[in-house]
């Protein structure tokens, strides 16, 4: 996402990729305004009873913010609310379908800090990962972004190691295939991370660099102790993955809620409502962790103050991941403390 002017809590934002409409989602809020091109129908009058459905015709128009809907991995968001300024149809309600190539005027009444993190963090260069997550007999094709990993594929070898069963080379090249298909004419930048156990990752990337050098050439193995989803956390987690390919915030937010969960085996860490405005108030908070969609509600809001406030680090994390599961089990939010309480 880039910012092209800011002046007087008014940001006129591009969405330069798909990822960026995780990062809107978190930014709209409810009575913000929210100003870009869209395509609305006129209505016909036909007779003096009902009004035909018109052709649709592009304007420009200012929302005011009511609800904000987004899928994860998807790519469009849509914002609903009242039109507040346009040559037509002022006061009634429209959808916006913003995608990645869109400009969009984004004003608030305030700008909190975290909105503020948010646009730099959104601000980062995106680099596609890839990861390819291999064990015995099959192998997970996942996608790495920036707020989470997604499965896209999954392949076994056919007829296992057994007489008669697909040999390894054969499997290895539909792997290959897979691989190029998955990215398609996004394969250009786009980095490849093989993770698993073992010499078999080693294995792959030998005769895929061998096939295929254009798209493996820049690939990176790494080692994990099991292949599929959980190998591919357990590389982010530890911190393995090369920088180009690690989505560096995503790891950031695996390893602080590793480091939660190991302050948490030491009583020095705390979660619950309560209890975390009252570590916050007595300056024993060093690390905030609160989900990101947390930081729209009123308790979200509060203790995000209150960490201000006592110039606590503060990690929002997604809640499209492990970590982020993890955190939402303890109420949406945890800190982890200086000392004990």
């Amino acid at each position: 996402m880039r910012v092209q002017s800011r002046r007087d809590g008014v940001v006129k934002l591009w969405l330069e990729h798909d990822d960026d409409l995780y990062h809107l989602d978190l930014l709209l809020e409810p009575g913000d305004a929210v100003r870009a091109s869209t395509e609305r129908r006129e209505a016909v009058q036909a007779d003096r009873l009902r009004a035909e459905r018109g052709r649709k015709k592009k304007l420009t128009l200012t929302l005011e913010i009511e609800k904000v809907e987004y899928q994860p991995f998807g790519q469009r968001l849509r914002c609903h609310g009242p039109i507040t300024e346009a040559k037509r149809d002022v006061g009634q309600h429209h959808t916006l379908l913003l995608e990645s190539g869109d400009d969009l005027i984004l004003a608030k009444t305030k700008w909190a800090p975290h909105h503020k993190r948010r646009l730099q963090e959104a601000a980062q260069p995106v680099v596609r990962a890839l990861a390819v997550a291999i064990e015995a007999d099959s192998v997970v094709l996942a996608e790495v972004r920036p707020y989470g990993i997604r499965e896209l594929r999954s392949l076994n070898r056919a007829g296992g190691k057994g007489t008669g069963g697909e040999t390894q080379k054969a499997f290895f090249a539909r792997v290959c295939t897979s691989v190029a298909d998955t990215l398609g004419s996004d394969s250009v930048g786009a980095a490849l991370i093989v993770i698993g156990p073992g010499f078999l990752k080693e294995d792959l990337l030998k005769q895929a660099r061998a096939d295929s050098p254009e798209l493996w050439g820049g690939a990176n193995a790494v080692t994990a102790g099991q292949g599929g989803l959980a190998g591919v956390h357990e590389a982010l987690r530890s911190g393995k993955l090369p920088q180009a390919a690690a989505q560096v915030q995503l790891q950031r937010e695996l390893e602080a809620v590793e480091l939660l969960n190991n302050a948490l085996a030491k009583n020095l860490a705390t979660y619950g409502i309560a209890q975390l405005r009252a570590a916050l108030e007595a300056g024993a908070g060093e690390r905030l962790l609160i989900l990101a969609a947390e930081t729209r509600s009123p308790k979200g809001r509060q203790l995000l103050a209150l960490a201000e406030q006592a110039r606590t680090e503060v990690v929002e994390v997604s809640s499209h991941h492990h970590g982020g599961e993890i955190l939402d089990g303890l109420g949406g939010a945890a800190a982890v403390l200086r000392y004990k309480l």
